[in-house]
């Protein structure tokens, strides 16, 4: 049956059916036959496959830090806006070709018909080696929502995911991997062009498992989108088999088939390259381990490059009957169930906790998860439930964004990427602390991996553009050596980690690893390198503006005005010479006009805020 979406990617609904547990059955007997004939033990489960601890029994309740589950990001839309909405097969079918509509695309290979919008490359470098992937198909074959797009409007087709052979390096299942790009966006008054666009990349090893979900019992056995007529909105709804069947599916496919999700190879690195008719927008999210970016504009096409090696990131899961939970844990089911849990079951009864069912799905980067991880530290004995590998990167939503600094949130194109492999993340890109000078960021995870004993051990990665830089520190270049990057526990003392900031082509890299949990924050540090002039010197604003980047062409008029702070410390005289009167920070605002022209007839005026360090 369809299930509705739920508040946590990749979780879903189900009901508790004869028929559905008739089908968990037999899908649990062909799981068992497909782990007997793996290369491993046959007593062995990958990570990637752990069932979820939570079932449909009344009276249960648990809950899952799980943001790798994985669905949604690689099923195709094209649905009007407005009330009601309405799906579409294409651009300019009705009723999105009189409308303004979204779409979420999932992308094509790049071939002979498809040059823009398209993956141009899929690779994999290990032990120094490097090899191509080749695509061998989408699954499924065709998606519920697919649709076709336009060119003229910019607007790329929505299919399904590819599957990439890399025979160079198969994983315990097969040498198939997933690789998922989708891009979203809108088409506002008749562009769908204008609005910022957003971007999404995963790499999966998959086999591909034939189940027995049937149409003509089950309901739909295809992840999919749905026209709900009480709401007039358009839902997602996803195939709970796997989760009650006790495997797990990257998605699903015709006759019943599923994709499901594996370990990665040791040693690999992936690089994905993309070419797009947009850039993407904003900050990048990635669940990578020391990623490494190339964003290049050219005849209008953005190539984007991501390399990387996957990550494992700690699932935190437990359930059990309410009478038996602690009781901090019982309390926040009877504050918060009715508006911030999950359940199994389409007859629950909310009203009595011993029969209620009850699952809590905490998004990664909400602030309340925080919280609500440390609830359940004791019980779960502060130890992972199980800990999937992923290779993933993706920009942030508007609401992740709404806190960040101006620098970043007003920045065009990709202003920052920044990697964990921690279970919970803060929301939006690190916040800038002025008083330290610091990009901080909060995490949390676990202290212990799936064993109880074997510490888990954080990694970061935090990539900088350097004018998005420049804009924060208000500093035209840097001291890499100088720079640093700290982890501070949440007790407050400073954590043992391996660390390391370099600068290449235009971005600042700062990387932390080894470092313990439970919720430590992440310091990086950019040490300015200020232009500096002595007491009682001199130098002129054009030579500041220049140090700061800005164009100064012949005639242009230039002004420059000292900040109401600094003007003990220097003054501007009527030639544009800034004067040093004594030791101190003077800032001044420059404001560089061209001259007119037959072409611009009305030059636009730029204006940057510059430092100059004056010494004793």
């Amino acid at each position: 049956a369809l299930c509705p979406e739920t508040r946590s990617i990749g979780s879903w609904v189900w009901e508790s059916s004869p028929m559905l547990r008739r089908l968990v059955r037999s899908v649990l007997v062909v799981l068992v036959a497909l782990v007997g004939i793996s290369p491993a033990s046959a007593t062995v489960v990958e990570d990637e496959q752990i069932a979820s601890p939570h079932s449909a029994d009344p009276g249960l309740h648990g809950v899952e830090f799980n943001e790798v589950s994985g669905l949604r990001d690689n099923v195709s839309v094209l649905h009007t806006d407005g009330t009601p909405r309405r799906i579409c097969t294409a651009v300019d079918a009705s009723p999105c070709a009189t409308s303004d509509f979204t779409f979420r695309a999932v992308l094509a290979p790049c071939d002979a018909t498809v040059a823009v919008d398209c993956i141009e490359s899929v690779s994999a470098t290990v032990a120094g080696q490097t090899s191509s992937g080749t695509f061998t198909g989408t699954f499924p074959l065709h998606g519920v929502t697919d649709f076709t797009g336009s060119d003229a409007l910019g607007v790329p087709s929505g299919g399904a995911p590819g599957t990439w052979s890399f025979s160079s390096v198969p994983h315990a299942f097969g040498s198939d991997y997933q690789v998922t790009v989708m891009v979203t966006g809108r088409k506002v008054s008749g562009s769908a062009l204008s609005r910022p666009r957003s971007f999404f990349a995963n790499i999966t090893p998959v086999s591909i498992f034939q189940t027995s979900c049937d149409p003509q019992y089950d309901g739909h056995c295809m992840d999919t989108y749905y026209e709900d007529p009480d709401t007039g909105t358009v839902r997602f709804a996803g195939v709970a088999a796997d989760q009650g069947g006790g495997f797990r599916c990257q998605n699903w496919g015709e006759n019943g088939k599923c994709a499901l999700k594996h370990a990665f190879p040791a040693g690999v690195r992936f690089a994905l390259k993309v070419r797009l008719r947009a850039v993407p927008s904003g900050w990048l999210h990635g669940r990578l381990t020391d990623p490494s970016a190339s964003i290049v504009t050219a005849d209008g096409v953005t190539t984007v490059t991501v390399e990387a090696a996957p990550t494992r990131v700690p699932v935190v899961a437990a359930s059990a009957q309410y009478s038996s939970l602690p009781a901090s844990v019982r309390q926040w089911f009877d504050t918060n169930c009715s508006e911030s849990c999950g359940t199994r079951r389409r007859d629950n009864n909310w009203s009595d906790p011993l029969v209620r069912n009850a699952v809590s799905l905490p998004a990664a980067y909400k602030d309340s998860s925080f919280s609500q991880l440390d609830l359940w530290r004791d019980y779960t004995g502060d130890k992972a439930y199980a800990m999937p590998s992923v290779w993933n990167v993706r920009t942030l939503s508007d609401s992740e964004m709404s806190s960040a600094p101006a620098c970043i949130r007003t920045g065009t194109g990709v202003t920052g990427i920044v990697s964990s492999n921690a279970t919970l993340y803060a929301e939006g890109p690190p916040s800038f602390d002025r008083s330290t000078s610091s990009l901080l960021y909060k995490v949390s995870a676990p202290h212990w991996e799936r064993d109880g004993s074997t510490p888990f051990l954080g990694r970061y990665s935090l990539l900088l553009r350097s004018d998005i830089a420049e804009c924060l520190y208000g500093a035209p270049d840097f001291s890499v050596g100088s720079s640093t990057v700290t982890v501070t526990g949440a007790d407050g003392v400073a954590r043992s980690a391996v660390t390391s900031v370099s600068a290449t082509d235009g971005w600042y890299s700062f990387n932390a690893s080894g470092f313990t949990h439970s919720a430590p924050i992440l310091r990086a540090r950019l040490s300015p390198r200020w232009p500096t002039v002595r007491k009682g010197a001199r130098t002129k604003v054009t030579t500041l503006a220049k140090r700061y980047g800005m164009t100064v062409p012949s005639k242009a008029t230039v002004k420059a005005t000292v900040a109401p702070s600094s003007r003990s410390v220097c003054s501007v005289t009527a030639r544009l010479m800034v004067s040093a009167k004594k030791a101190g920070t003077c800032r001044i605002t420059v404001a560089v006009t061209p001259p007119k022209t037959k072409k611009v007839r009305h030059p636009v005026t730029i204006r940057k805020t510059v430092t100059l360090k004056v010494t004793k």
